[in-house]
């Protein structure tokens, strides 16, 4: 057989030369393909053998292990002292190697010598994509000469334990893993940190368009000139700001952004550049306009012209931006945003929830397959109790638990939606949970242990989120649930009642204050149940736990009617809640059974 020399290889080192493969040489039989392979291989496993027993020589560095392993798995080499140079042909340090025992020796020594990463693992061991890889797909996969190719097998495991460290695994079918997004893991504080540090850059990109359009543009750009770091523009964008939310901030700069590249796009146009900012009210009706043509052939954005209206109002308390007080006095502008608005309609809110989803939750927190939705089931009956926002519970301070008769469990938060009326007065806004709802069951004492039981303390101070958003994998994020995962979290659980498609995460605040409505409870109860001041109690009240003693005990008094059975329509025409407790300086309706008394008698 001729030899063919390559480059990469030692002088000595030959293979031997592969025969072309002619199509007319096939009948595409798989045994006369197996037969070739295997004459192909013969050749192949015979030259390896030769250089693995010429490389025996102590001279030749060869791994003393790898030569063992092989002696061990069958292989016999014949002791000849070893030549610089050999003939393949001629036999020479030729060894007698099964080919099965060879595959075996490499594929033994390749394992030996292999490093696994145990943290990594396939596909269909991840639990996220089990359900893609699971035998029950019942994919036909095509078969090859015979040869039926099948998927992996994948191990049967129960997803629904606990482990000793805490740690949950999740449910094949729980409702959270549809809900849950997979989005950058931060606490509470640092996400607020890292999205003003955003709004404050964008607020920066708008100022230095003209650093003589606004009042604190020039004090930044000072502060850029003394510190080219930025920290100290940063610092003063932010005093600037003072307490408003960075959805705030991110909201209005976005107002903004897009007002100034219609702008600049607008006058590119018609072949010159003009700065967007200090405002022009010209300038901005054309902008009206364009957002009324857009809203006309998009069918959205009615609110456009009115929210670009409150950006101008803002800009003008915080950054002082030129030309603000022209805008906000035009009649036209002013009356086109109206026009606008009107044409949306009226605004379409969340609806509350009825007795049977409720029932729905206590029975998830109760009965549920994977411990997650128990959790997940208490902690949206806790802010449905509370007359909460989902975004009231993000992040607890503390939490007070009175498990006594008429008892209720508190949580206490600064982090709420009105937060700067309670910074001023240096107070925690409680939100009061009473201990007894819809159902006979001691639906919190048993949400208390589950809390504990994946892995969570009520009773650590600050307690963070209530609900930490969880992981596929078990266990729990450092951020909280968002409030679009919260409502599909609750469509989720909801699923299969009336109107369950309709519910968002507004819809656990509204229940309880649409309830007490129905029942007859004056507006100012309501009011004060709802965490809103009115003019007649003031902020104090909301702030004040003491002070919400009378409404929380009209709202005990409902559920407890509600639990032996009573609609709410029948609680308001026999008005057992109505006149309970009346309110300070009333009198109450005389029911004929004092003394003095002109109306008739109850009937004993």
């Amino acid at each position: 057989m001729d030899l063919i020399e390559v480059e990469d290889l030692e002088d000595d080192e030959v293979l031997p030369e592969i025969d072309p493969l002619h199509l007319e040489d096939f009948d595409f039989s798989f045994q006369q393909d197996i037969e070739h392979l295997n004459s192909i291989a013969s050749g192949l496993a015979g030259n390896m053998s030769q250089d693995l027993a010429r490389h025996q020589s102590p001279d030749s560095g060869f791994d003393a292990d790898l030569l063992d392993e092989a002696h061990d798995d069958g292989v016999e080499f014949i002791d000849q002292p070893a030549q610089e140079s050999c003939d393949p042909n001629t036999g020479t340090n030729a060894c007698i190697v099964d080919k099965t025992d060879w595959a075996l020796t490499v594929n033994h020594a390749f394992e030996r010598h292999r490093a696994l990463d145990p943290a990594m693992k396939l596909p269909w061991e991840q639990p996220s994509m089990q359900g893609i890889f699971h035998n029950s797909l019942g994919l036909n996969l095509p078969q090859v000469h015979g040869i039926a190719l099948e998927l992996p097998a994948t191990k049967n495991e129960d997803r629904n334990q606990i482990s000793v460290s805490g740690e949950v695994e999740a449910c094949a079918d729980a409702a959270f893993l549809s809900a849950v997004k997979d989005i950058q893991d931060l606490d509470y504080f640092e996400n607020k940190r890292m999205q003003t540090d955003l709004a404050c850059a964008k607020w920066l990109d708008i100022l230095s368009m003209n650093w003589s359009a606004s009042a604190i543009g020039q004090q930044v750009c000072e502060d850029l000139r003394s510190d080219p770091t930025g920290e100290l523009a940063n610092e003063t964008l932010k005093a600037c700001f003072g307490t408003k939310s960075y959805s705030t901030l991110l909201k209005r700069a976005g107002s903004l952004k897009r007002f100034i590249l219609w702008h600049r796009d607008h006058y590119l146009e018609r072949g010159f550049s003009v700065d967007a900012i200090p405002l022009h009210e010209p300038d901005v009706w054309n902008y009206f306009r364009h957002l009324r043509d857009s809203r006309i052939r998009d069918a959205r954005g009615y609110t456009g012209p009115a929210t670009f209206l409150e950006t101008v109002r803002f800009t003008k308390f915080t950054i002082a931006l030129r030309g603000a007080d022209d805008i906000l006095e035009s009649r036209r502008l002013q009356g086109f945003a109206a026009i606008e608005k009107r044409e949306k309609g009226p605004t379409h809110q969340a609806p509350p929830m009825e007795l049977e989803h409720l029932r729905r939750l206590h029975s998830v927190l109760l009965g549920a397959d994977s411990i997650v939705d128990k959790v997940g089931a208490g902690c949206m009956l806790l802010c449905t109790y509370a007359r909460a926002r989902w975004s009231d519970l993000r992040f607890i301070h503390h939490v007070e638990i009175e498990s006594k008769r008429n008892g209720c469990l508190v949580l206490y938060t600064t982090e709420h939606k009105t937060s700067a009326v309670g910074e001023k007065k240096e107070q925690y806004l409680p939100f009061v949970v009473p201990w007894d709802g819809v159902t006979n069951e001691n639906w919190l004492q048993t949400f208390l242990d589950l809390y504990q039981q994946v892995g969570l303390n009520i009773h650590k101070v600050p307690l963070g989120p209530l609900l930490p958003a969880p992981r596929s994998g078990g266990g729990f994020c450092a951020r909280p649930l968002t409030t679009s995962e919260a409502a599909a979290w609750l469509r989720g659980l909801l699923k299969g009642t009336s109107n369950w498609e309709s519910f968002r995460s507004h819809s656990m605040k509204a229940t309880l204050l649409d309830w007490c409505a129905r029942s007859g409870m004056d507006k100012e109860v309501r009011s004060v149940l709802g965490h809103h001041c009115s003019a007649v109690s003031g902020s104090e009240v909301v702030y004040a736990r003491h002070l919400q003693a009378r409404p929380i005990r009209k709202l005990m008094m409902l559920l407890g009617l509600i639990r032996i059975g009573m609609g709410l329509e029948e609680i308001a025409d026999r008005g057992n809640i109505a006149g309970v407790t009346p309110a300070a300086g009333r009198s109450r309706p005389c029911s004929g059974c004092c003394r003095g008394c002109s109306g008739p008698r109850r009937p004993t």
